[in-house]
């Protein structure tokens, strides 16, 4: 249990939209702060320099249409001055579920106050969140409040050290940051301890690895789970998305990311997943009426079906352009993971 502290101010920082309206729904007292980017795609750069990492962002965002690059530079400003803005005196509360979406922003945040003189931080505390908050009723944000646990030195450390390696330019230091992690952490959810800060961690960075191309048939985890999915006959892409879903310890990926998966594996020059008439999918653009898009059934090509059975391979084939974290992976420069063995081999 927290003390009885009295702060100026608290904070809430939180994933997104949805997770922030149901805290609000709560009645907790303070001021809430949604932390909106999905860094499991495009490029993310180190963020030391904040305008070059705001406009490298906003680019990305502006190239898939889920953003312009003017509303979503303005976004993160507004973003980072909010968090800056808290001092000594107040509290700030972190709000994060056990998925990849959201350990990323968490490692992205304690990087962000670990670089501030302690002095001039605010008291960080976590909620022991082992569940999604955007569905929890209001009356069950409040015992999570109550039992908030502080962020020390060492999580602050291991914060810094995980968003330093995911957004280097090469992936070991990711690797080792997460076995590290793993080797340190005690539980694997906050209901077996008491005392953990980070149980989610070393679990959620490790699927991030798990998005290189694997040595089986360059296929990352998520191009594996749509394939194999469609393996048995057609589907909507609706009931693709949630047979994806279902095959996640944690649902991380949303549905303007996962159309954009389709695509990639759809709009190449040897297709593996094409609408039933054999045209290519084209994930829609945010302003656009996407509900069409959902509801077209799509299928495994023939080339598909042997990438299941791992007879053909698709970096190979297609080539991969693609940034995971501040890693730029082309067909001459990039590295495949190796599920058995848990590591990664640089091609």
């Amino acid at each position: 249990m927290r003390n009885l502290r009295q702060f100026m101010l608290t904070l809430h920082l939180t994933n997104g939209d949805h997770a922030a309206t149901a805290l609000a729904r709560s009645g907790l007292p303070g001021d809430i702060l949604s932390w909106r980017d999905l860094l499991h795609d495009g490029p993310v750069p180190s963020d030391r320099d904040l305008t070059a990492f705001r406009r490298v962002r906003g680019e990305f965002l502006a190239s898939r249409g889920w953003q312009s690059q003017s509303a979503a530079i303005a976004d993160f400003t507004e973003r980072d001055a909010r968090l800056d803005s808290i001092g000594p005196d107040d509290e700030l509360v972190l709000w994060f579920e056990p998925d990849l979406f959201d350990q990323l922003q968490l490692i992205q945040v304690l990087a962000r106050l670990a670089h501030r003189d302690a002095t001039a931080r605010p008291t960080v505390t976590i909620v022991p969140a082992d569940c999604f908050l955007g569905p929890l009723k209001p009356e069950k944000f409040v015992p999570l409040y109550d039992t908030r646990r502080t962020i020390t030195d060492s999580d602050f450390a291991i914060g810094t050290a995980a968003w330093d390696a995911f957004t280097a330019d090469a992936p070991d230091a990711l690797l080792a940051v997460t076995d590290r992690v793993d080797r340190e952490v005690r539980a694997r959810a906050y209901a077996y301890d008491d005392a953990e800060r980070l149980p989610h961690l070393a679990p959620a960075l490790r699927r991030q690895l798990e998005e290189y191309p694997d040595t089986q048939a360059g296929l990352s985890r998520s191009e594996r789970q749509l394939c194999e999915a469609l393996a048995p006959g057609p589907l909507t892409l609706a009931k693709l998305f949630t047979a994806h879903q279902s095959a996640e310890s944690w649902v991380w990926l949303g549905d303007w990311s996962f159309a954009w998966y389709v695509q990639r594996l759809s709009d190449c020059a040897h297709p593996l997943v094409v609408h039933v008439n054999g045209s290519r999918v084209i994930a829609p653009l945010r302003d656009t009426d996407g509900k069409a898009f959902w509801e077209r059934q799509v299928q495994l090509t023939p080339l598909g079906q042997e990438m299941v059975r791992d007879r053909a391979d698709f970096v190979k084939m297609n080539g991969i352009d693609r940034w995971i974290g501040g890693v730029y992976n082309t067909s001459s420069r990039h590295w495949r993971w190796d599920p058995h063995h848990y590591r990664l081999i640089p091609q």
